[in-house]
């Protein structure tokens, strides 16, 4: 499968709330009605939750300030989605869902792009997660003077298995790294919206609850795997192009089981 990731930053006279409400309530039903028409498997919307550790992440690395959601969009391939998107009924679909869009999305300040899932580890045995569960959503720009495949291989190979070592020490559940493919494709969705450049990928890793997220850093053992972390990511992440922020999921639909 492919996923295409949208990082969003709502319009400026929509309010925090306001925005939440009108993505959830009243854009999300629009996307679930034209899924069949698109060929969308699975959407899930993951709304930024206004938490102290949102400052913290930033500032410890010099990122940019946190936006207010990321949109995720699942297709079994790029040839299904782009040929969804061709049909006269796909065509009518895109225009409905795009001209929603308008009514809350800020493009100069979003960006879109098409990912492949490189899952690192999963420590809910299977159970998934709980209802209180949050996620630490990191959307990266590969550092400066790197290819992308130099930045996915690091990012992948190196710090992925470091963040598996900690996994236990900060209570991470899941984590889940979306590598940027598809350049042609992501220039066409850039250009469709005015949309700001594509990012290199996003990091998710989900905890249980808040309170794991607190218990994280609360250890000597904690606080010194966060450092090393965040001193990791300097070898191939350009920080003062990336955001870090604590998101909560909502699942709009999933046809992909």
């Amino acid at each position: 499968m492919i996923k295409l990731v949208c990082a969003v930053s709502r319009k400026e006279t929509l309010t925090p709330d306001g925005f939440r409400d009108y993505w959830l309530n009243r854009h999300g039903p629009i996307v679930a009605g034209a899924a069949r028409a698109l060929k969308i498997r699975k959407y899930v919307q993951s709304h930024r939750v206004d938490h102290p550790a949102n400052e913290a992440l930033r500032a410890v690395r010099g990122m940019r300030a946190p936006l207010d959601g990321i949109a995720e969009l699942w297709w079994d391939s790029l040839s299904d989605m782009l040929a969804a998107a061709a049909t006269p009924e796909g065509a009518e679909a895109g225009r409905s869902v795009r001209e929603d869009e308008e009514n809350f999305v800020d493009f100069g300040r979003s960006s879109a792009f098409l990912t492949e899932e490189h899952p690192v580890f999963d420590r809910t045995g299977g159970a998934g997660l709980g209802p209180e569960a949050v996620k630490v959503t990191y959307l990266l720009a590969r550092k400066d003077g790197m290819s992308p495949a130099e930045c996915h291989a690091t990012w992948l190979d190196d710090h992925g298995q470091m963040a598996a070592g900690f996994a236990e020490i900060s209570h991470l559940a899941r984590y889940v790294q979306s590598h940027t493919i598809a350049s042609e494709a992501n220039e066409m969705l850039r250009a469709s919206r005015g949309f700001a450049p594509p990012l290199d990928g996003m990091t998710v890793i989900w905890l249980n609850s808040a309170s794991d997220l607190k218990r994280g850093v609360e250890t000597a053992n904690g606080r010194a795997a966060a450092a090393a972390l965040a001193e990791d990511e300097r070898r191939f992440v350009q920080l003062d192009r990336s955001y870090c922020f604590i998101t909560r999921e909502h699942l709009i639909f999933d046809d992909a089981c």
